[in-house]
């Protein structure tokens, strides 16, 4: 226990010291956070979809292949909400944002769920490379427009019955006609739009621009 304490402080210092601070946050952070894909909050979120499907947590239920898009729909609908609209602030975030707030920072996250933009980190320290939970895109990516779901997520769930949602919900790109798509990166179809770009060219310059002594705080990212 001694070791990790000297660890701990060993980290602090040197983040005390930095002038500039890179973070690096996988889903560990989130985790951590209380947005966990199992468990009671599962439970709590997909009790009907448990006993329809058999599912047993949000993320290998994620890759179901549902035979129907009412049904896809519905369950993505659900997810989004649960993960992207109804956590709000988070401890874990505030005190992450607390540490790093008076340092030049920046973000770079595999993360969807939007927490650091919710939780007050600035939107030009942000770098959220495998987009984002409350996006829509062309599932063929047939144009690099992005749009918000929000209105939509909070109409399939009013309407959804039995693990479906009615057939005329159902989103449809408004250029090809093809189905649409979560902004997150699972395919050769991921939509980097014009934010995505300049997301990654400030990333860049912050680390071309750094000059003094720096940190690379990497949390919650695993080997995959």
């Amino acid at each position: 226990m001694e070791r990790f304490v000297q660890r701990l402080d060993k980290a602090y210092e040197a983040i005390d010291e930095a002038d500039y601070i890179v973070i690096g946050a996988g889903a560990g952070l989130s985790t951590a956070a209380g947005i966990d894909y199992g468990g009671e909050r599962h439970e709590r979120y997909f009790k009907d979809f448990i006993e329809k499907y058999g599912f047993t947590d949000m993320y290998s239920s994620s890759f179901y292949q549902f035979q129907t898009p009412e049904e896809l729909w519905a369950y993505w609908a659900r997810h989004i909400f649960a993960n992207r609209y109804d956590v709000g602030k988070t401890d874990v975030y505030q005190k992450l944002l607390k540490l790093v707030e008076d340092k030049e920072y920046f973000v770079i996250t595999t993360n969807v769920e939007h927490q650091f933009w919710i939780n007050g980190f600035e939107d030009e320290r942000i770098f959220a490379t495998q987009g984002d939970y409350g996006l829509l895109q062309c599932s063929k990516a047939c144009h690099d427009k992005l749009y918000e779901n929000e209105e939509l997520v909070s109409e399939l769930l009013e309407n959804t019955s039995d693990c479906r949602v009615p057939s005329d919900m159902v989103p449809y790109c408004p250029v090809c006609g093809e189905p649409m798509d979560i902004n997150i990166r699972k395919d050769s179809f991921f939509v980097e739009d014009a934010k995505w770009h300049e997301m990654s060219d400030r990333y860049y310059d912050f680390l071309n621009g750094i000059d003094g002594k720096f940190v690379f705080l990497e949390i919650g990212v695993g080997f995959n």
